[in-house]
Formats: structure tokens, sequence, C-alpha cells
């Protein structure tokens, strides 16, 4: 008898980590800077910020949630998200943050197809 896999989800701090790793290679910094518990260089901060914002939006994390993998308070991925949106204004940083997206949204689509593969293969 084969058994139902049911296919769970990404932990928030793998999806995190994806993400953060996206980011900081679209922006030519070190990822694990971008995790760095003190405060940094503007290169790497507003990278942060960006990959905070990313998370909450794309991912669906709250607050809370982001804050907790990148070492900060919700309030600071608040104030970063704020920073993200009111950025988003500038035409040449909304198409960066949607190329962003879309690369985000290709490996999320990417992660759905693979695991609804292992459920039909697991279902044979």
């Amino acid at each position: 008898m084969t058994r139902k896999t049911r296919s769970t989800p990404a932990l928030p701090d793998a999806r995190c980590a994806r993400v953060l790793r996206i980011v900081a290679a679209h922006r030519g910094v070190r990822h694990t800077d971008m995790l760095n518990p003190t405060r940094s260089r503007l290169p790497i901060a507003s990278a942060r910020q960006l990959a905070m914002y990313l998370c909450h939006v794309m991912l669906g994390l709250n607050l809370t949630e982001v804050g907790r993998y990148f070492g900060r308070d919700r309030t600071t991925v608040s104030h970063a998200c704020a920073l993200i949106e009111d950025a988003r204004e500038d035409r040449a940083v909304d198409s960066e943050i949607e190329a962003l997206e879309d690369a985000i949204t290709g490996w999320m689509e990417t992660e759905i197809r693979a695991a609804h593969g292992a459920l039909v293969d697991a279902a044979h």
C-alpha cells in the first residue's frame, strides 16, 4: 500500500533565505551581511529593507515573522516596508522591484510544480 504524503510548504526561514539570496545577488551584496545584527552601510541596509519588504509582500509573512528571520523588530520591518512603498513611486525603483518579484514568483511556481509532481508520483 502506498502512503499518500502531504506536501508541506517551505518553512518561512527557508523561503526568506531564498528571497534574501535573490536580493543579495541582484544588489551585489553578501547575503550574510544582510543578516548581520548591527547597522550596516547603505547598500547592505537598503538590500535588507528590500528583502524584508519582499518577504512580507510576496511570501505573505506577517511583520513579526519577517523580523524574526532578519533579527529585527516588527516595527523595523514596518519601517522598511513603508520606505520601499514610498520608493516605488520612482519608475526605476518600481521596475527593479518588479523584476525581483518576477524572479520570486518564478521560483515559487517552480516549487509548487515540484511539490505537485511529488504528489502525483506518490499517488501512483
